[in-house]
């Protein structure tokens, strides 16, 4: 791991998974419809989405009559993103240090992106910064297994039960942070925002196999994927085993299904 930040990982990371994450992206695009309804119509409005993964929201933003900027850290993900939707204008950016001026964007999004940020106060401070006054700001988070997260309740708990938690690995941020109501509130008022609005978006994750809840830490996450590497192989054998016998539980006729809710948390920038 040498000297390595949480912020090197994760952007070393999502450069090798530009093409594997769409194992996950059925799952992901869930959310495209209720995000993008958070903004009204979209027609002509100059939206910008942070994080953006394989472009899929943008693209329908797009198809919808916005014109769409995109910025991601990881530019395999901007040229894989940018070969999909060509109608819109995907760059390689940092989040937490936006390339744009000030009150530019009617809407900014960012779609499960805060989650691998290793600043994300910063990262809202800039969605605040680049929004006209009156633009919305709505970002989406998985919901946690209190509330709901049972793909993560799920996973985690079979890693937690049979795998080493006590690992030398660098500091993140807490996952779960901003779907909790009192830490998002606060984070978007520091920030400036007002009028916040927290739902719930009813995702479903389907599995054809057992197999694809081991699947989806190799090709879709790269913070599960550190802490299962990590392991010794043992333990890491008996983590594969353990999912693939739990999938079980949730099938569904000759398919599996797991609630895998997120929280979409919508904010206005104030007019003065």
């Amino acid at each position: 791991m040498g000297d390595k930040t949480f912020k090197d990982i994760e952007h070393d990371g999502w450069l090798e998974r530009a093409a594997s994450y769409e194992f996950i992206t059925p799952t992901t695009n869930q959310a495209i419809d209720p995000i993008l309804d958070s903004f009204g119509d979209i027609r002509d409005k100059y939206l910008l989405e942070v994080a953006p993964g394989p472009g899929h929201l943008s693209g329908r933003a797009a198809s919808l009559g916005a014109r769409v900027e995109a910025v991601d850290f990881a530019i395999t993900m901007v040229e894989h993103a940018q070969s999909q939707y060509p109608d819109v204008r995907f760059h390689e950016g940092d989040a937490e240090n936006l390339d744009f001026g000030n009150n530019q964007f009617d809407g900014v999004i960012c779609a499960f992106g805060l989650l691998h940020l290793a600043q994300p106060d910063r990262a809202i401070a800039e969605a605040f910064r680049v929004l006209k006054p009156g633009g919305r700001y709505t970002y989406a988070v998985w919901s946690a297994p209190d509330q709901g997260g049972d793909f993560f309740g799920f996973l985690m708990g079979t890693i937690q039960e049979h795998g080493d938690m006590d690992l030398n690995l660098p500091a993140a941020p807490p996952f779960f942070r901003f779907a909790d109501p009192e830490q998002a509130a606060s984070a978007l008022n520091q920030a400036g925002f007002e009028e916040h609005q927290l739902a719930t978006i009813p995702i479903v994750w389907r599995g054809q196999r057992p197999s694809d809840a081991v699947e989806v830490i190799y090709k879709a996450t790269v913070r599960t994927r550190l802490i299962v590497d990590a392991q010794t192989d043992s333990k890491r054998e008996a983590i594969h085993a353990a999912l693939i016998a739990g999938m079980e539980q949730f099938r569904v006729d000759d398919h599996f299904e797991i609630a895998f809710p997120a929280t979409m948390v919508t904010a206005t920038k104030p007019l003065t």
